[in-house]
Parts: structure tokens; C-alpha cells; sequence
């Protein structure tokens, strides 16, 4: 693997397709199309995740996406939204769950999306028995963060913590052990389009809020990406 400064745990890869020299990318999907596209651009810089967004469960069918879950280093997007999609709650949950099961049975990690339902999310996580999960974005509950880091998972900053109070407050209480970096790049977020070059300047101002040397803290999100992801390298 080229020399890495940086990790990326969720970007839409597909939607950007450049090459960001320095990084490990984790490339999250949202349909049975961008899942195929993600697919072919694997490499050794780029891991590939499939998977049914919230917001389109309503528009894709499973048996299509369940056939590319073997070609995958991860499941991702996926999980629960009750506050943007249009899929009632049962719909979601369905696809959700059977998300989770499928990353238990293949000892996969799966990148969550879980807006106002980051509680109901997390307990499918654990009744299923999945082992590796990413909550991105977090701004749940700040007490469930105690219970993440119990499970062994993880929750990703944005870019955006260095404006989105609620954001930042939860970041400041969450400990080191359990952050990973995102951009997720490739949406555009108050009329700017995320990318994984953003991180650069998220680790410092994390570093200023965790009162941590810079480079200690880009040496533990290294650690922490390794073992989500479970890479060897």
C-alpha cells in the first residue's frame, strides 16, 4: 500500500472518482447501482462497501443487492433514518436487519447511517451479533456512547465538527478509542461538496478539542480504521 496519511471511513468514492494520493478511502454505496460502481473501483487505496441507503428502500430490492455482498470488503450504507426517508419505520427495519444479519454471518463491518434513530440501530446491531460497526456523523445520544464503545464500535467525525455544535459537543465526549475520520465525500453539505481532503484539516482541530499531540491522534485513528476494517497491513 502507498504511503498513508490520512483514512477516510465513509465516502460516496463512486460519485468523486479521484485519486486522493495519501489516503485509504472506505467507499460506501447507497443503491444497487452506485454498489456496482464502488465495486469496480476497488483498489489498494479504496475498500468497497454495498449496500441499501435509508432513503432508498423503498426503491431497491434486496435479492439484487445480496449477490454483491461476497465482492465486498464492507456492508455500507446502510441503517435507519426517521427523519428524511420516505420508507415507513418496518420497511427500514427489514432492510436494516437484514443488513446486520448478513455482516454477522460474513464477519463484515457495516458503516451505519442512523439519524434520530441511532438507539433503535444500535440494538438491532446487538441482537444480531455483529462485531465491527461504524456509526457516521454521530450525533445521537451522548449516554449510548458509553454503549458503543462496550460493543467495540466505532463513530466517525465529519469535516463538519469544526461548525455543527452538537456535532463537536460529542466529539469532545467521546474517547479517542473509538473515532475514526470521514468526509463523506462526494455530498454536498451547505452548498459544499465534502471530500476526503477535508480530513486534513479535521485531525487538528480534533487534536485542539481532545487536548492530544496531533500526530498521536492521527496514530490512533490509523489503529482504529485497521482494526473496523480488520486490515493486516
Amino acid at each position: 500500500m502507498k504511503a498513508v496519511r490520512f483514512y477516510d471511513a465513509h465516502c460516496h468514492y463512486s460519485y468523486l472518482k479521484k485519486n486522493y494520493e495519501g489516503f485509504v478511502i472506505a467507499g460506501v454505496s447507497m443503491d444497487y447501482a452506485s454498489s456496482v460502481e464502488t465495486l469496480s473501483l476497488k483498489s489498494e487505496n479504496v475498500l468497497t462497501g454495498v449496500g441499501i441507503h435509508p432513503w432508498k428502500v423503498h426503491e431497491e430490492k434486496l435479492e439484487k443487492i445480496e449477490e454483491l455482498i461476497g465482492k465486498a470488503d464492507f456492508i455500507g450504507e446502510v441503517g435507519l433514518d426517521y427523519r428524511f426517508a420516505k420508507a415507513n419505520k418496518e420497511l427500514q427495519l427489514s432492510y436494516f436487519t437484514f443488513f446486520v444479519r448478513k455482516a454477522a454471518e460474513n464477519d463484515m463491518l457495516i458503516n451505519v447511517h442512523a439519524l434520530d434513530a441511532w438507539r433503535d440501530a444500535f440494538n438491532v446491531l446487538i441482537n444480531g451479533g455483529v462485531k465491527r460497526a461504524i456509526f457516521h456523523w454521530y450525533s445521537g445520544p451522548e449516554d449510548l456512547l458509553k454503549d458503543i464503545e462496550g460493543a467495540g464500535f466505532y463513530i466517525t467525525v465529519n469535516p463538519s465538527v469544526t461548525f455543527q455544535q452538537k456535532h463537536r459537543r460529542l466529539i469532545e465526549k467521546a474517547p479517542v478509542e473509538i473515532l475514526l475520520t470521514e468526509s463523506d465525500g462526494g455530498y454536498e453539505y451547505r452548498g459544499k461538496l465534502l471530500e476526503p481532503t477535508d480530513i486534513i484539516n479535521t485531525i487538528p482541530f480534533v487534536a485542539q478539542l481532545k487536548d492530544i499531540d496531533v500526530e498521536e491522534l492521527s496514530k490512533i485513528i490509523q489503529n482504529n480504521f485497521r482494526n473496523a476494517f480488520n486490515l493486516k497491513i
